[in-house]
């Protein structure tokens, strides 16, 4: 019990370094949620809107539709103004355009010498030409649609049928069939990443001051055996793990609102459990080698270790992509599993299919326990002799 409680004074002392890390997964919690909008169910096209100035002098069937067209595509506002000061509000881009239907229009639009519609625009903007190009587009369009037989009425319609984006344009339609993932596989897949660094980071260097040399050659005089120092630090090492995994849950489910208390979102919450056990059991496994040698080089250890197994276990580059060899590579990791684990609750598998990933994962923890108090071992042994 006093190792325990002297393990959490020494964490205390590393608190900021942890918000630190633990603000950074935040931050990469907030990015990968915001490519995911959940009011994005919209599937139409919609063009920029630019404010023009429309002028029907003619009130025709004809003149109303290329008005009501106009009015569909743009901000359509209707004021009288000369022409200097038409040329003064576009200059100064607080009117893309002037359109004027001149009257007479609908009578004489299939004429050799037909009524051209007076337009006022910027020609070195793209905005102008951009609204001017609607325009032709659909009243030349009507024309052609007459010039086919049509009737008036008839090549309205089709021409507005005919440039409508709706018709042609689809955004965000979710297909079944495509290999995009949820949130919340997105969200769970770096979590690892984020809880690998908050404890080699911070916890590290706690459990190695107890394997230095001054506080074993305390311990060895003490009524406190090794084996219940390494208990200790083991336990005290799991807390840790669990309060980092709670703390990441909950960020996690702050962007996961739709999936709370569903089976995957179980599932993949104790599949998280289980990766940050073994972080419990991994650590100890580090802090078994000497401390010298380890504290020398543990900025550079950690990076190694955070990224390769990211890497090779399929958090940073999706398992598919990886080449045989490197996946061969990646089975001796816990992350490797935690990956496989959440592709299949992805897909929908139950608690039977996934539990030969929590296992695979349980028996790396138990490795590096076992392997850790056999160095701990072997170096007290050679101490001695």
């Amino acid at each position: 019990m006093q190792v325990f409680k002297a393990f959490f004074k020494l964490v205390c002392k590393y608190k900021v370094g942890m918000f630190l890390y633990f603000g950074l997964c935040a931050l990469m919690t907030v990015l990968v949620a915001s490519q995911y909008n959940s009011d994005s169910k919209e599937n139409s096209f919609t063009s920029n809107r630019y404010s023009i100035i429309v002028k029907d002098n003619d009130n025709t069937k004809l003149s109303k539709a290329v008005v009501d067209y106009l009015k569909k595509q743009q901000n359509v506002e209707f004021h009288d103004y000369t022409e200097d000061e038409l040329k003064d509000l576009i200059y100064s881009e607080f009117y893309t355009a002037y359109v004027e239907i001149p009257k007479g229009f609908m009578d004489k639009h299939r004429d050799d010498d037909a009524l051209q519609i007076k337009t006022l625009y910027d020609t070195g903007r793209a905005s102008g030409n951009f609204v001017i190009l609607q325009l032709d587009s659909f009243t030349q369009g009507i024309v052609r649609c007459e010039n086919a037989g049509f009737s008036l009425d008839d090549a309205i319609k089709n021409t507005k049928e005919a440039v409508e984006t709706d018709n042609f344009v689809k955004l965000n339609e979710k297909n079944d069939d495509s290999n995009s993932n949820s949130k919340l596989y997105s969200l769970f897949l770096f979590i690892p990443y984020g809880i690998m660094s908050i404890v080699l980071w911070c916890v590290l260097p706690v459990v190695l001051r107890f394997s230095s040399k001054d506080i074993k050659s305390r311990t060895a005089i003490s009524s406190i055996s090794s084996h219940e120092r390494t208990i200790a630090l083991f336990l005290g090492s799991t807390v840790v793990c669990v309060c980092v995994y709670i703390a990441m849950l909950i960020l996690s489910g702050c962007f996961l609102k739709e999936y709370l208390f569903t089976e995957k979102w179980f599932l993949a919450a104790l599949n998280l459990f289980v990766f940050s056990l073994v972080n419990g059991a991994f650590l100890m496994f580090v802090a078994s080698f000497p401390s010298k040698s380890i504290l020398k080089a543990k900025d550079v250890l950690i990076n190694i270790i955070t990224i390769a197994f990211s890497f090779l276990g399929g958090i940073f580059v999706p398992l598919e992509l990886l080449g045989e060899d490197v996946r061969n590579v990646g089975r001796f990791l816990p992350t490797y599993w935690y990956a496989v684990g959440l592709q299949k609750i992805e897909a929908g598998s139950s608690f039977a299919d996934v539990s030969s990933c929590f296992g695979m994962q349980a028996i790396f923890g138990v490795f590096c326990l076992a392997a850790g108090l056999a160095i701990s071992r072997v170096y007290m042994y050679l101490k001695e002799s």
